[in-house]
């Protein structure tokens, strides 16, 4: 093994150019991604140096018109506006070098030039059906989460190789919303049932995915898995609930979600605080979230064990603490150039173990597939992914419960799957065995797990000195925090995102999407690919750590910035947005239809009451934003009492079309039948065992008409088990005893 490094990620790109042209925060926060790993980037933006420019434009230069230019070769990242003469422009550069465009519908026409914000985009893409009270208004994020998720893909896009082609990237923000909902219309197309929204729960199946009270607020219990809720029943003083018929898996418990909250839950969390109810939880490894607001969150005391800030000054001279790097690398090999040991592998193609469950682990590794890496899932024959499910008492064999799950079935596309029980000897040495020879592994355990199974990375490393590992912890691997465990709801509670979210004078609630995990995701194969980059300069190995909630901060950055400018933590307030008004959904004709509706421009406001016709839109006391803002409640319910009536589709195209930006909230119902996304080719078929052809969603990343992608469908358990071994000069009588002793599967 070589030298311990701390925070050491600013070399991985060293030597590589990028050239950013922001114009709002999706170009932006791709370039600080990419310096943020230690490229050199020339940035010019038009954000506020006093304000959310201060972080994304670190060392960039201010321009209200950033030019459109790149030299030769040096790809270029950019979020300018649709107009012809940047079509021509951007069309002459791709000629020279990788240009990759960030825009709120993509390129074609005729959506490319509509009006857009980030609520309208969030509605768009699927975020908010699923977020709220049954029968209220849906919820989103009150901030540019959907631009910043864009420039992520636009960074992945970047750093890309030759599969992604020549030619303008083109990556549609509304896309990126749409890749990172939790596959709803997936599950959709298998289950015939459209998700609801279930106030502040997760959804109704998932009802231990929850937001109670408790002494001194709300406390997020996110219980997902049977071993966490025996420790909870234990945790409350109430073991005989595990045996209880009544709670005996996740539908009953749904069905006597009344009982289980009045008589165990509500009773324990009344006598705790939310720091109390979250560090008990999760000592019983139950993952929690005391909900903090964003004060709380800068004086974290495990992001602040971590160093998990950097300090940034203005031009004015005002200094705010901002996210730090999203990921560091913690362990670093000697430099060696060996040759590449023979494997099981594609010829040609990058070597990928993935030992991940769940979402953010398996997205990294079916990117790095779509890009054409040749990727390994390893689970246990007995102990496999949890994203699979599981079989209730008593079920029928025949359903395979575990090869129907929509999201392990969505986000395994394009690998191989073998089971190997690493808690025995044979099968922890088969896993080392094929670790030897490959170029990534990827594991999100708690820390402690892999050491414990004798892969810690000073082992494997050892056999293979030029393996990178990237590790995903909740929390990171140091801190007070270091063993707390955590979903994507936990990560989003913890990072003061959920305090954002709710309606006026009501509690925080959680997005619809788990939105830590698909974040974490996106960050590690930025990660990884940069380690990539760095390795073909030193054919050194690494070991990544990319902590979930550092690497999700910059999604609240703006509530960052702006609590330290002003010193006020923002209040939930449902939809409504500074300086917009109206802003929000609203109700159109037939059940929960509803469309998302932003004046945030004079402009904007003339298209809308143009469209309206009537007396009260172009009331003198409506003429400005100001007094628009003042009468926000009246004006609210005078335009939902409008569209109420209108089809909601021929309205948003019409509102849209005038220049207001508007368009329908899509479910998944509605996303799979979207006219811009079915032009654009996002869903695509695919068809696998157990539940035939579904359409699956791509990644927000096109040139032309091609995408990246995966032609093979997730594996069911153990599917290439003896493929694999064979390859690996495992005889088949051996295969047969390990299968026989359930070594193997």
């Amino acid at each position: 093994m070589g030298n311990i490094v701390e925070c050491a990620v600013m070399e991985l790109l060293s030597g590589i150019r990028f050239t950013v042209r922001s114009y709002g925060p999706a170009a932006a926060y791709a370039g600080w991604l990419l310096h943020e790993f230690g490229a050199e980037v020339e940035h010019t933006t038009a954000l506020d140096p006093e304000g959310l420019g201060a972080f994304l434009g670190q060392g960039a230069t201010t321009q209200g018109e950033p030019p459109i230019a790149t030299a030769h070769g040096v790809t270029l990242i950019t979020d300018a506006p649709v107009t012809d003469a940047n079509r021509v422009a951007l069309g002459r550069l791709a000629e020279i070098a990788r240009v990759v465009w960030i825009t709120p519908w993509g390129l074609d026409p005729p959506w490319a030039e509509l009006p857009a914000t980030d609520l309208v985009l969030q509605a768009a893409g699927g975020w908010m059906s699923a977020v709220g009270d049954p029968g209220r208004e849906p919820l989103g994020p009150p901030g540019a989460q959907g631009r910043l998720t864009a420039g992520l893909y636009s960074a992945i896009a970047a750093l890309a190789g030759p599969e992604v082609p020549a030619g303008i990237i083109d990556v549609a923000v509304v896309e990126a919303v749409a890749a990172t909902t939790i596959y709803e219309a997936v599950g959709y197309q298998l289950h015939g049932i459209a998700r609801a929204r279930a106030g502040n729960r997760f959804s109704r199946p998932n009802c231990t995915l929850v937001t109670l009270p408790c002494l001194d607020g709300h406390v997020g219990l996110h219980i997902a898995l049977h071993r966490q809720w025996l420790s909870t029943c234990a945790l409350i003083g109430h073991p005989e609930l595990s045996t209880d018929p009544r709670f005996a898996d996740p539908l009953s418990r749904a069905a006597n979600i009344e009982s289980l909250d009045n008589d165990y839950l509500l009773p324990w969390l009344s006598q705790r605080t939310r720091w109390q109810a979250y560090h008990e939880l999760e000592g019983a490894r139950v993952a929690a979230s005391a909900l903090p607001d964003i004060a709380e969150v800068l004086a974290s005391p495990q992001l602040g064990a971590r160093e998990a800030w950097e300090e940034v000054t203005t031009p004015g001279g005002r200094t705010y603490s901002v996210p730090g790097p999203p990921a560091r690398i913690t362990a670093v090999t000697a430099s060696v150039a060996t040759p590449r040991k023979p494997g099981p592998w594609k010829e040609g193609a990058l070597r990928v173990v993935d030992l991940s469950m769940g979402w953010a682990g398996p997205l990294v590794s079916h990117i790095l597939a779509s890009f054409g890496a040749d990727v390994i899932k390893v689970e246990g024959p007995n102990h496999f992914d949890w994203w699979r499910g599981s079989r209730p008492p008593g079920d029928d064999p025949s359903l395979a419960l575990p090869e129907r799950s929509p999201v392990f079935n969505t986000v395994n596309r394009g690998k191989r799957g073998v089971a190997f029980d690493l808690t025995t000897e044979q099968g922890n040495r088969l896993a080392r065995d094929l670790i030897a020879t490959a170029d990534v592994i990827i594991e999100n355990f708690a820390p402690g797990v892999l050491e414990r199974l004798g892969l810690g990375y000073e082992l494997i490393a050892g056999e293979n000195p030029a393996l990178i590992m990237l590790r995903q912890p909740s929390f990171g691997s140091t801190g007070p925090e270091a063993a707390y465990v955590g979903f994507g709801n936990t990560i989003e509670g913890m990072s003061g995102l959920s305090s954002l979210i709710g309606y006026a004078g009501g509690p925080p609630m959680m997005m619809s999407n788990a939105f830590g995990d698909p974040i974490s995701g996106l960050n590690g194969v930025i990660a990884v690919l940069a380690a990539l980059e760095a390795r073909k300069r030193d054919g050194t190995g690494r070991l990544i750590e990319a902590s979930q909630l550092e690497g999700f901060l910059p999604m609240v950055s703006e509530a960052l910035m702006e609590y330290q400018r002003t010193g006020v933590l923002r209040p939930r307030d449902g939809n409504r947005r500074a300086g917009s008004a109206p802003c929000g959904l609203f109700p159109c004709a037939g059940e929960d239809r509803w469309i998302a509706i932003e004046v945030n421009t004079q402009a904007a406001w003339k298209a809308l009451t143009g469209v309206i016709g009537e007396a009260w839109a172009i009331s003198p006391e409506l003429a400005t934003s100001d007094q628009r803002k003042a009468a926000e409640e009246t004006l609210d319910l005078q335009l939902a009492k409008w569209t109420a009536g209108q089809d909601r589709d021929d309205l948003a195209h019409r509102l849209a079309a005038a220049g207001c930006p508007s368009a329908a909230m899509n479910g998944e119902t509605d996303i799979l039948a979207s006219d811009l996304l079915l032009t654009r080719e996002f869903y695509t078929p695919l068809e696998r065992a157990h539940v035939g052809t579904l359409l699956y969603p791509s990644l927000p990343i096109r040139t032309g008409q091609t995408r990246p992608g995966v032609s093979i469908p997730a594996p069911t358990l153990g599917q290439h088990t003896a493929e694999v071994l064979t390859a690996m000069g495992v005889r088949p009588e051996v295969q047969a005893k390990l299968r026989e002793s359930q070594v193997i599967a």
